[in-house]
């Protein structure tokens, strides 16, 4: 039986066979997205900045896909987030594991500094992988989840959406609560829309707190991005306020079934906070990464 690696020539298919195996927590990688439809948008517009011709390699058999990998590149950071190495059978890793990952780093047209792994803790085959490759293990996160029957009440009458009053308080909370986060204050800002939407409790032009979300219908998505109180008004409630709040947009569109989010194990704080607002853990991650020199 002959097999062959090469790049993807057929994106639904590739999509499809994603799908199948990241369904599985013991291949679940926390970087790819959980549905078809969803993979195979994200393969299609903004997967990488380079072509998915040479950052996405797939092993085929007989004309059928039995592995893939990806890398999800920042060309200017030299980085890559890591989709894979998905192998069907398990019995060919690390093997194919290993071929794939050789022919995708010969195929870029430029050296990566670093790799990052998302993956479940149920993955033994990557995390193998990855010691064989000296990765590092880089923390341990919870992916949480809740879903709109566990929502039984509306958005605080106390709450304000986004207005350029608030805009020096808020910028200074963010920064403090999110110092060298992937969004700054205004790159917030210049993404509040429709579905992408800012809410702030405030008292005298102050802002207690915010919670950003975005939502994208199209794939049935809710993502809370940020939530945050100011140190002197912790304890009152504002956090459970401002998750009701942003639950009430999110499930405001009948495409959202589900919510998930990504918290830091040992944030403690946070979980409960979550938890108290109806979500549950859903899979257990662990992070990882391989650093080049």
């Amino acid at each position: 039986m002959t097999t062959y690696i090469s790049f993807p020539r057929n994106l639904e298919e590739l999509a499809f066979f994603l799908e199948v195996l990241n369904s599985d927590d013991s291949y679940h990688i926390g970087y790819c997205g959980q549905y078809k439809k969803e993979i195979y948008d994200t393969l299609t517009t903004h997967f990488s900045d380079i072509d998915i011709t040479k950052s996405f390699v797939v092993a085929y058999s007989e004309n059928n896909i039995i592995g893939a990998l990806g890398f999800d590149i920042d060309e200017e950071n030299k980085s890559a987030e890591v989709w894979g190495p998905f192998i069907k059978n398990k019995d060919d890793y690390p093997q194919l594991a290993n071929d794939l990952w050789e022919v995708l780093v010969d195929t870029i047209p430029f050296k990566l500094n670093e790799y990052l792994f998302f993956l479940n803790e149920k993955n033994t085959l990557v995390r193998q992988f990855i010691e064989i490759k000296n990765g590092e293990e880089n923390g341990n996160h919870l992916i949480l989840r809740i879903d709109r029957n566990s929502i039984t009440e509306g958005q605080n009458l106390h709450i304000q959406t986004y207005e350029n009053s608030f805009h020096t308080k808020f910028s200074a909370l963010h920064e403090l609560a999110f110092p060298n986060t992937y969004y700054n204050s205004n790159q917030i800002l210049s993404r509040i829309s429709e579905v992408n939407q800012l809410f702030i409790i405030q008292d005298n032009n102050d802002v207690k707190g915010y919670v950003y979300v975005e939502a994208v219908p199209l794939h049935g998505e809710g993502v809370i991005e940020y939530i945050a109180v100011s140190p002197e008004y912790r304890g009152q409630g504002i956090a459970t306020k401002l998750m009701k709040a942003a639950l009430h947009h999110l499930f405001s569109y009948e495409e959202i079934e589900e919510i998930t989010l990504s918290v830091g194990a040992n944030n403690k704080t946070a979980i409960a906070l979550y938890k108290a607002s109806g979500f549950q853990i859903k899979h257990a991650m662990i992070a990882y990464k391989i650093q080049k020199n």
